[in-house]
């Protein structure tokens, strides 16, 4: 098994691990053992969706009544009244790596609201990582990493830098992440395969992990035969290349915006396989509005489910769209398939409609839901919208940002809305005055 060292992030030296699951060819063989090796104690029932087992302080968009739009006092409350001499743009944290890192998501940690976690990556590296010249650099950029901040603009904020041991596959140029049921959360990718990148298999797709942090990028330890096991991660499929966002919906199931076909795909891990095994046999994977939607690259395109629908950042069509699934009817299976699932399906007739067509925005890419109010950012030109869910325009946000530095953004249990700088991994709290 090839290893090698790569680039300091932070404090720690990390090693770069390409494990069997990074390194399987077309056709792939994975072993059914029917979740046996479910050792996670996060696991979280895929059927429950009891909503009792929601911590009370958990600010999941999805949990709030959408057509409830919050009184326009409200929306001052939150990013002022449209002039920037109206609010601070207060800094709250700055990168301290020893590279450049790109910041593609924020999220905080529903069952533990202390925790603020960032999606970062290194640019897009020049530099080789094939079969025939796996180097350092190129490889090495091609990890994902997780910063946690604690307390965000507290006076005893820290952060942590996490990277799993087998970022490279795993958790390969992050463009986006959301917390989940239970202790979890998934992340979606920007690349076309998480193998070699001279593999043909167009083999990436969504991660599902645990926040725990006593599991989440640790190592996992062997298996019942004493073989290691592969990463932290709890589950992964690999039907989305060129990820741009992730939305989750209910349990085990997340929306993915893939941007090598132009469409959007609703997948269902059912029960994880335990952190670092590979059992996918029971995953669901749905295809929907093949050709509708268009990535710019570079730029996430974040997503939001709320009431049924997915709303979207539509980045390469300039626009926020809204997707209902009710009305699509199966036409067909995904193609290749590189691992057996339970369901493989693509579907057309999904009713779209355009929420904000193009024109007031030229690159949305930061989307967040919060009390019947879509935020939006928009990487061309740095503002912030706020946005009813029928596309009615309620206030525009200019920050200190400009053209392809803004991108994700976030509200925090303080009611308050988190934004990053894409290109150095700054993060900003707005502070109306």
């Amino acid at each position: 098994m090839s290893k090698w060292l790569v680039a300091v992030l932070g404090l720690s030296l990390i090693s770069v691990a390409c494990g069997d699951d990074a390194e399987q060819k077309d056709p792939i063989v994975i072993p059914d053992n029917n979740g046996e090796n479910n050792t996670d104690p996060n696991n979280t029932d895929p059927n429950n969706t009891d909503p009792n087992n929601v911590d009370p302080n958990n600010t999941e968009p999805n949990n709030v009544e959408p057509n409830n739009t919050m009184p326009m006092n409200e929306v001052a409350d939150i990013i002022g009244d449209g002039d920037a001499a109206s609010v601070d743009f207060v800094k709250i944290h700055t990168s301290t790596a020893n590279v450049t890192l790109e910041a593609t998501a924020l999220a905080f940690n529903p069952i533990k609201p202390e925790e603020l976690w960032i999606t970062q990556r290194q640019p897009k590296s020049d530099a080789p990582c094939t079969s025939l010249s796996a180097t350092a650099e190129g490889c090495g950029s091609l990890e994902g990493v997780t910063t946690i901040i604690f307390n965000p603009g507290e006076a005893n904020q820290t952060a942590q830098v996490l990277v799993d041991g087998n970022s490279w596959h795993f958790m390969r140029r992050p463009s986006s992440m959301a917390f989940g049921a239970g202790a979890t959360f998934a992340t979606c990718h920007e690349e076309r395969t998480g193998n070699y990148l001279d593999d043909p298999a167009n083999f990436i797709g969504p991660t599902l992990w645990s926040s725990d942090l006593s599991i989440y990028a640790q190592d996992p330890g062997v298996d019942s035969e004493g073989a290691p096991l592969n990463g932290s991660h709890l589950d992964m499929l690999h039907s989305t290349p060129f990820c741009m966002g992730i939305a989750h919906e209910t349990a085990n199931v997340y929306w993915t915006f893939n941007g090598f076909v132009g469409a959007v795909e609703r997948y269902d891990f059912k029960g994880d396989h335990g952190p670092g095994y590979h059992d996918h046999s029971d995953g669901e994977i749905q295809r929907f509005a093949v050709g509708e939607f268009a990535r710019v690259e570079g730029v996430p395109s974040h997503m939001d489910f709320v009431d049924g629908e997915l709303y979207i950042a539509d980045t390469g069509n300039s626009r926020i769209a809204k997707l209902n699934p009710d009305s699509a009817t199966v036409m067909g299976s995904i193609t290749p398939a590189y691992e057996p699932l339970a369901i493989n399906q693509v579907l057309d007739g999904a009713s779209i409609t355009d929420i904000l067509p193009s024109g007031t925005l030229e690159r949305p890419s930061g989307l967040v839901h919060h009390e019947g109010v879509l935020f939006v950012s928009d990487n061309a030109s740095g503002k912030i919208v706020a946005l009813s869910l029928e596309g009615e325009v309620l206030r525009e946000l200019q920050t200190e940002l400009t053209d392809g530095q803004l991108s994700p953004l976030t509200i925090g249990p303080d009611g308050k809305l988190y934004f990053a700088d894409l290109t150095n991994a700054d993060v900003w709290r707005i502070d109306p005055k």
